[in-house]
């Protein structure tokens, strides 16, 4: 099924870890880089792109398990050294806002030029740059909270996030992890596999580098196999699942990732949010907890049962990678009866609809940028700086839906809104992001 899912999608080198009924399964194909003769097995370590937030998650929750820190803290009482006004947002920021994604950050905010590598340095910028919205109030999709939450690490255990990563989590466990970019001195550079561009209209694949700013390294920087992050999976099962040398945290503790906040609507990516997992119910009723992520050339998806005792994970070196997850899902229902917690993008209503004009623009969210144009006969068209792009559908109901063909033909879904009732369209949600209209940047809170 995996060598038919690779071939299909252009892939040239997948890992599927799945652990159901007490037994571990893997499957493995391809190349770790094309060109090259290298086998991908069962140890490769592929990027987990924004798969990587569980484990930067996982080390809040063992400071939560030992009296450290509290999820419902403001963070400023203990990052202290830093001007902060009163009546700034980050005053009532808490781990549960960063790790949820409610804390009004941007989603990607690299910082201002640093002299070094330094989360102290990249957090004072983040002061200074301002919030997106107030905290608590909504849900908006932020590796810039996850790089605040690992200096929250830092300051808290003393070292770097990088050395926590290794000291807390892989060490004590045995978790075979790496980072796509490591700065501290003498790293050497990470043995992972390559990413590879693959058009999906032509097949035509080529390398790529993987690459994540060092400060955003927490957020969407680990790398590892499908084995490893099905056993990391497995310590959110319960007893007599972990096989882990040393459990990562307590299962009540643990159990907090995957509690749902309720201010989080992650309209477009998932059912809902805890403080580190997505939830995503199957078909039959299971609830499963999970993530995906993406990075240069790479894709990785992993989803964990507690109530059905059951973690699966699946990484590929293609930006195919995420159209082959939705044919996976599928074939793992139709060949093994095994129904796996999967979040359907939604559909536009049947009816489009008729003031698209009024839509047109410019969308901004921190470093992402969405344009939204409009052609002949009134169409839309959809152009992100990230490359996807494509003809967009809006339905009376303002839900929107964009099929990119270079990314294998994917449907990404979201939804126009307004930020005042009855007012004009002035935001856009989507995958997870949202994003204000250039002309309602002002909203922007100081």
């Amino acid at each position: 099924m995996l060598e038919e899912l690779t071939r299909e999608h252009r892939i040239p080198g997948a890992q599927l870890c799945l652990y159901r009924d007490g037994k571990t399964y893997n499957a493995y194909t391809g190349v770790e880089r094309l060109g090259g003769d290298v086998l991908v097995t069962p140890r490769s370590r592929f990027a987990y792109g924004s798969v990587s937030k569980v484990f930067t998650a996982a080390l809040v929750m063992q400071l939560v398990e030992e009296g450290e820190a509290e999820l419902d803290e403001p963070v400023l009482s203990f990052l202290s050294g830093h001007t902060v006004p009163p009546g700034h947002p980050m005053r009532s920021v808490t781990l549960r806002h960063l790790l949820s994604h409610t804390a009004g950050l941007v989603s990607d905010y690299e910082g201002a030029p640093l002299r070094s590598p330094s989360l102290h340095r990249y957090f004072a910028s983040v002061l200074r740059a301002g919030h997106f919205s107030a905290p608590g109030s909504a849900f908006s999709y932020s590796n810039t909270g996850y790089a605040v939450a690992a200096y929250a690490v830092e300051v808290l255990t003393g070292q770097s996030w990088w050395d926590s990563v290794e000291s807390y989590l892989a060490r004590p466990t045995g978790l075979d992890l790496a980072f796509v970019r490591d700065p501290r001195p003498g790293a050497a550079p990470p043995a992972i596999v390559s990413g590879h561009a693959v058009t999906a209209t032509t097949g035509k694949s080529s390398p790529v580098d993987f690459h994540v700013e060092s400060t955003l390294v927490p957020a969407g920087g680990i790398a590892g196999s499908a084995m490893d992050l099905v056993r990391f999976g497995r310590c959110f099962l319960g007893e007599g699942h972990a096989d882990l040398e040393a459990d990562i945290a307590a299962l009540d503790v643990l159990a907090q990732m995957g509690h749902s906040v309720p201010e989080a609507d992650p309209f477009g990516i998932a059912a809902g949010w805890g403080a580190g997992w997505g939830l995503f119910p199957a078909d039959d009723g299971t609830l499963w907890l999970g993530h995906d992520g993406t990075l240069d050339g790479g894709s990785c998806n992993v989803r964990v049962s507690p109530d059905g005792g059951t973690a699966l994970a699946f990484t590929t070196n293609s930006t195919t990678g995420l159209a082959a997850w939705e044919d996976l899902v599928a074939e793992l229902d139709r060949s093994f009866g095994l129904r796996v917690g999967h979040y359907r993008q939604p559909a536009p209503d049947d009816r489009p609809y008729d003031s698209t004009a009024l839509l047109a623009g410019e969308f901004l969210n921190g470093d992402l940028d969405i344009q939204v144009s409009l052609g002949d006969g009134n169409t839309l068209r959809f152009a992100a700086c990230n490359g996807i792009s494509g003809d967009l559908a809006v339905g009376s109901d303002l839900t929107f839906a964009v099929r990119a063909a270079d990314q294998g033909d994917l449907l990404f879904s979201g939804r126009f809104m307004s930020s005042v009732p009855d007012g004009p369209v002035d935001l856009m949600q989507y995958n997870g992001r949202t994003l204000f209209k250039d002309s309602s940047q002002a909203r922007l809170v100081a």
